[in-house]
């Protein structure tokens, strides 16, 4: 419970699965030596997501496929990606929106996904640039933008006031970063994470920054339906671990997550949407101090 009586969702973060990293050799040399080792690096695969729907609901038959979008990600937590992912384009609004979603059983390395929606439920994918190869530097290249956010019919954020204390705020990198398990094998993750104060509710990591978010808020919507709970999401902060493009601050509107804390810079775009959307947008976040861009009133003993 947090101090108003509102329950909080409880989560606890995944161990690294064995898909997620793996093992090559290397060679190591310095000035006056030549080792050959082994080293542990994050694994890169591509993850394609197949929407299938009915154009006409009282037509039992009559279906229709469309490759959604092909990214390249971490394996692990494929299912919370796509969940993610879908609700930040969205495409689904709750998990009563989803009849199934599963893995092409013949596919070895679990890349194909099929989602398959509920009647009633038709995915807007003329808006969308979801046709091409999304790289997992990438992002949600070609759709960043303030009015295709708009046109999602994104949540209004909460305006409850002094939810988050600065101290709290100053503890979070050190936890998440303790937190990343992939991080400490291979270097090669990004994490993003779920807090309550300054207590860590989730975390989840990937080679994109955007798979990270993804992941995070799709296991915060298979836990609980945003919609139906969004009471549960006014005291919750997103942390991620590097900087701030536009596709993290829609994918955490998009949740109705109302604060988002990076370790790094904010984008000028990411500003502008922050301030649109009533975000409260933190960055350069160390224990020493931190970056308001927007939304001041949310945190403790600040604003009026």
């Amino acid at each position: 419970m947090n101090k108003s009586g509102q329950s909080v969702i409880e989560f606890s973060a995944e161990q690294v699965t064995e898909h997620s990293t793996a093992k090559i050799n290397r060679v190591v040399l310095k000035k006056q030596s030549r080792q050959l080792t082994t080293d542990t690096v994050i694994v890169e695969q591509p993850l394609q997501i197949t929407l299938v729907w009915y154009d006409n609901p009282e037509k039992t038959q009559q279906t229709n496929t469309q490759v959604f979008s092909i990214t390249m990600r971490t394996p692990g937590n494929d299912k919370q990606l796509i969940l993610g992912l879908l609700m930040s384009e969205g495409v689904i609004e709750s998990l009563t929106d989803i009849v199934e979603i599963a893995a092409n059983s013949t596919e070895t390395n679990d890349n194909l996904w099929e989602v398959n929606l509920r009647r009633g439920v038709v995915p807007e994918l003329s808006s969308l640039d979801r046709y091409q190869m999304t790289y997992s530097s990438c992002g949600l290249c070609g759709t960043t933008s303030l009015k295709s956010l708009e046109l999602k019919n994104p949540p209004v954020l909460s305006e409850q006031k002094s939810t988050l204390s600065v101290n709290d705020i100053l503890l979070m990198p050190n936890i998440m970063r303790k937190q990343q398990s992939i991080f400490k094998l291979t270097g090669g993750s990004h994490a993003a994470a779920l807090f309550h104060g300054d207590k860590l509710l989730d975390l989840r990591e990937d080679i994109g920054r955007h798979n990270a978010v993804d992941k995070l808020f799709g296991a915060l919507l298979e836990s609980k339906s945003l919609k139906n709970n969004k009471a549960d999401t006014d005291v919750l902060a997103c942390v991620v671990s590097g900087r701030v493009s536009f596709e993290i601050v829609q994918k955490t509107v998009m949740a109705g997550v109302a604060l988002l804390i990076a370790v790094g810079a904010p984008s000028d775009l990411a500003i502008t949407a922050a301030k649109r959307f009533n975000l409260t947008l933190i960055g350069f976040t160390s224990e020493d101090g931190f970056n308001v861009y927007h939304g001041e009133w949310r945190l403790l003993g600040q604003g009026v």
